[in-house]
């Protein structure tokens, strides 16, 4: 009996399937692409982990610089803020600023808002013709002018170029090749415009540039409190001096002359040189006046002045309006000798002018150390009026 005999596991064979092969197919791709983003991933995650790596020393660098600038500023401002001397602060500024660039060559410029001008006030570095011809510089699209046309910063990275070659005096020069020019401002208005040169090309960058307009700030501010403690400097001493002057004469006053005389016998006294006391009248100036009329009556005592004004040492001897036709003059140094010869060229010059039957009394009297003030005062004035009882018109020495 014959068997039909069938290997175990064996079936028939499997149908085409398409359908099967296609999603394998797919299968295989998505994890090629799978594997490949794994791999990118895995170079950025390296190239990550190696900034990472880096980033505090960039950072410490960073912020190094950034404390260095800080300190810069910081210094300049107390530079330039600790005097209010205009000379001084932009002086100064100058030298921090190139001090702080590690260059030679600068310069600080004023705006005369008049002129429409810049004026050179400070400069470092530059050769004697270039000064000569930097002294004024119009306000206009050129450099400097453009800066505080525009109060804003301008930067030349090539001063040799065409372009700019002759259109201003810093530009064009063989041993300049690069220049900024940053404005001096404060609350919004340019006050100066400070100029720093370098001989290489592209010394400037914008980091830098930064600095210099933070530092420009600074520097403004202070030349503005220069320039308005000057003014009100300036309107104090006015005021102090129309205090103690005369108006009409324009000599002190009685109240000057006797703070003045004080100090001044205090100092002969210390010092042991000699100090009169001179005190001149107006003769006739009643009958002058009626005669005349007061307007005449003034220009005579006005001539009192001159007179006394042209006959003493400057800055040495000093001349007061006493009171109504009354003078007197300090004159420390000088004893009754000297002074008597000053005494006489006074009533010798009121006597050339044209004031016609008026003349001049005049009395001094030398300070012996020991008297007060008032002793002093009565002795010259004494003297005087024996000068006046006498036909007036002379010296007369006690």
């Amino acid at each position: 009996m014959s068997q039909d005999f069938h290997p175990i596991n064996q079936g028939p064979d499997p149908p085409d399937d398409p359908a099967g092969l296609a999603e394998l197919r797919r299968m295989k791709r998505q994890l090629v692409e799978s594997l490949a983003e794994l791999s990118s991933a895995r170079d950025e995650i390296a190239a990550l982990t190696a900034q990472l790596r880096e980033y505090p020393e960039q950072l410490e660098a960073m912020v190094k610089e950034r404390t260095r600038e800080l300190e810069a500023v910081n210094r300049i401002a107390a530079t330039v803020n600790r005097s209010l001397n205009l000379d001084v602060i932009l002086r100064d500024s100058l030298e921090k600023v190139l001090d702080l660039l590690e260059l030679q060559v600068g310069s600080v410029f004023l705006v005369d808002e008049n002129r429409n001008e810049l004026n050179l006030m400070v400069h470092r570095g530059f050769p004697a013709d270039m000064v000569e011809k930097m002294m004024v510089s119009p306000i206009n699209g050129e450099f400097p002018g453009a800066v505080a046309l525009r109060n804003e910063p301008v930067l030349i990275e090539d001063a040799g170029a065409g372009e700019n070659r002759g259109d201003n005096i810093l530009c064009g020069q063989s041993e300049l090749s690069s220049c900024v020019g940053i404005p001096l401002e404060s609350k919004g208005k340019v006050r100066g415009v400070m100029c720093i040169m370098s001989d290489d090309k592209g010394r400037f960058g914008q980091q830098e540039l930064k600095l210099l307009v933070t530092i420009g700030r600074e520097i403004g501010v202070a030349i503005e409190n220069a320039w308005l403690y000057e003014k009100s400097y300036a309107h104090s001493k006015k005021m102090e001096e129309l205090s103690i002057t005369d108006s009409l004469t324009q000599l002190f006053n009685r109240r000057h002359f006797y703070q003045k005389l004080k100090e001044e016998m205090a100092r002969a006294r210390r010092q042991g040189h000699p100090l009169t006391l001179l005190v001149v009248d107006l003769d006739n100036l009643k009958d002058y006046n009626d005669k005349h009329g007061h307007v005449k009556g003034d220009e005579a005592l006005r001539g009192v002045a001159q007179a006394i004004t042209a006959s003493i040492r400057h800055d040495v001897d000093t001349g007061y309006r006493y009171g109504g036709d009354e003078f007197a003059l300090i004159l420390p140094y000088s004893d009754s000798n000297e002074a008597a010869v000053v005494a006489e060229r006074i009533r010798k010059t009121f006597e050339d002018f044209s004031f016609p039957e008026t003349s001049l009394s005049l009395g001094l009297a030398q300070f012996d150390f020991q008297e007060s003030l008032d002793d002093l005062v009565t002795r010259a004035d004494t003297a005087m009026y024996v000068a006046k009882n006498f036909g007036g018109n002379k010296v007369h020495i006690v």
